[in-house]
């Protein structure tokens, strides 16, 4: 299968692009900043050129879309960045549906689910709906406009799918993305942590890029037609403290699926289980200090 993969020269971009050359796929890359060391040729372009967009897809069967503003953050002001993402999903994935391309991939966020106003980090009591947390949340962007723009990105592959049953399109909206250096400074048996480094909101969740990588790859190959939406974190197990413990101390007033004893995870990993045979190889384990 020839893949496009968007924002090819960031961190996730490069680990997917290795990853599906890896599994035997035909990667065209593709991002407008320039990195070295990358496993495909880098083709440079400006996702929000709707005609260097089509150029891009030509000849491929599918689409890892990962090109987008990635935070608050980066650059551009609020407004400038949800224009410009949103600019850079209609011009994928309009043209990929009007290629004929029927697989799509897009890097949505946990934002997109958890009201966080400033981008960085919700005060409680938090937007949770309930927990375990799984893919079927509802979006619940706020006001932050990076995630009004993945919002936005996920209704809009919902809607072509609805135009096109034979689509096979997926949302991953991912939690905070680390590689093994920022597990290394809390796994257990280092210097305990301070709560305050942790972010209770996203309910302790992160997903290392090489797992992020797999799941892709999983996504492109084994999804079935029509849309779908995934939350895929894992949560950090906190050293001696249990799941209901965290729950009674952190998430008092969130709406639980089942009895607190019968909560093991934060997170509810079984839909993406069943689906696609996909599971984290990582686990990060931290000890709060007294």
């Amino acid at each position: 299968m020839k893949v496009l993969v968007t924002g090819a020269a960031g961190r996730l971009g490069s680990a997917v692009c290795a990853r599906l050359l890896e599994a035997g796929h035909d990667v065209k890359a593709t991002d407008y900043k320039h990195r070295e060391g990358l496993a495909v040729k880098l083709v440079h372009a400006d996702l929000r050129d709707e005609i260097a967009v089509y150029n891009l897809l030509e000849g491929c069967q599918a689409v890892a879309h990962l090109g987008n503003h990635p935070n608050l953050l980066a650059g551009p002001s609020p407004q400038r960045l949800l224009s410009e993402n949103t600019t850079m999903n209609a011009n994928v994935f309009r043209a990929a549906l009007d290629i004929g391309i029927e697989r799509i991939v897009f890097a949505s966020s946990v934002q997109a689910i958890l009201k966080v106003p400033n981008g960085m980090r919700s005060e409680p009591p938090y937007a949770i709906p309930y927990l375990p947390l799984d893919g079927d949340v509802p979006c619940n962007p706020g006001s932050n406009f990076y995630a009004l723009s993945k919002e936005f990105g996920e209704r809009m592959l919902q809607e072509l799918c609805l135009a096109r049953p034979e689509l096979v399109a997926t949302s991953l909206r991912f939690p905070l993305l680390i590689g093994e250096s920022w597990i290394d400074r809390f796994t257990f048996g280092g210097k305990p942590s301070d709560r305050s480094c942790f972010n209770f909101g996203e309910v302790l969740g992160y997903l290392m890029f090489s797992d992020a990588a797999d799941l892709v790859l999983a996504t492109l190959e084994k999804e079935q037609p029509g849309y779908h939406q995934y939350y895929p974190a894992q949560t950090l197990e906190v050293r001696g403290v249990s799941v209901p413990e965290l729950i009674r101390e952190f998430y008092p007033t969130v709406p639980l699926r089942r009895p607190i004893e019968e909560i093991d995870s934060l997170v509810d990993l079984s839909g993406l289980q069943r689906a696609l045979g996909w599971a984290p190889k990582h686990r990060g384990v931290v000890r709060f200090a007294e």
